[in-house]
């Protein structure tokens, strides 16, 4: 009896490394963003220590140079918290979008494994009938044979 083989096989392999690498840049786009989410956490905490350093009341009064270097240390932190959003943001989107390329890698493999599976249903179906025909054909001449010796 032969041996099922599967034309597209070799591209079967592929695609399931296809999947793997994409699965990989998709856990480190997702540890990127988790590390953005960690940097703007960081920033906004660092905004509202600033803010509260402004806006914090004292029982001396404060010079003046002191002030403003708080207003610029205020005005540092929000540009930092501002540039931490937007990193943050990149970052989600580049996991969404990695995440649609391993569904589609995920997606073309799964076709050939289902391809696959219904051919060899087939061969196998093919398979049993053929050794059914050989069967039957074996029965019948034995039963020729059997009528043919006096």
């Amino acid at each position: 009896m032969k041996v099922f083989r599967f034309a597209l096989e070799r591209l079967l392999r592929l695609r399931g490394i296809r999947e793997r690498e994409q699965a990989r840049t998709l856990g480190d786009a997702m540890r990127g963003e988790q590390h953005q989410r960690d940097a703007l956490a960081f920033a906004s905490r660092n905004l509202d220590r600033a803010g509260e350093q402004v806006g914090g009341v004292t029982a001396s009064a404060r010079p003046a140079g002191a002030v403003r270097n708080l207003r610029l240390t205020l005005q540092a932190a929000a540009i930092a918290a501002a540039a931490a959003a937007e990193s943050h943001k990149a970052s989600e989107e580049s996991v969404a979008h990695e995440q649609v390329r391993f569904s589609e890698a995920r997606t073309e493999r799964r076709v050939l494994e289902k391809l696959r599976d219904k051919r060899r249903m087939g061969w196998n179906q093919e398979s049993a009938r053929a050794e059914q025909i050989e069967s039957d054909s074996l029965s019948e001449a034995r039963r020729q044979s059997r009528k043919e010796e006096p």
